[in-house]
């Protein structure tokens, strides 16, 4: 199946809820546009206390990449479009590569 294809057939809707400071819970469906109807779904969840640690470690001058909620959340999204990519599959399409796919957006309604 080409992007198109699958443009044409799904979107995805995100959830994102922090559930009672204690963890970040995201959650992406598949959704068939032709009956509205999850065909599928993955979620995520992050210990905000742990994952808010480690956002401030990466903020050191010898940090090799510092990271902050937003990156955590749009690289969690992009990992949530490649398993659906490769369940699809989606020919010659890799959600991960910010190079090739910097804009996400087009499979969020």
């Amino acid at each position: 199946m080409t992007i198109e294809q699958f443009l044409q057939n799904f979107y995805c809707k995100v959830d994102i809820q922090n559930q009672g400071n204690i963890n970040l819970a995201i959650t992406t469906e598949t959704i068939r546009r032709a009956d509205n109807v999850v065909v599928d779904r993955v979620k995520t969840n992050y210990d905000i206390q742990d994952m808010s640690q480690k956002i401030g470690d990466s903020q050191t001058a010898i940090s090799l990449m510092p990271f902050d909620w937003e990156k955590i959340v749009d690289h969690t999204k992009r990992a949530h479009i490649d398993y659906f990519a490769q369940r699809a599959p989606i020919d010659d399409f890799y959600a991960l590569d910010r190079q090739t796919n910097s804009d996400i957006s087009k499979f969020y309604q």
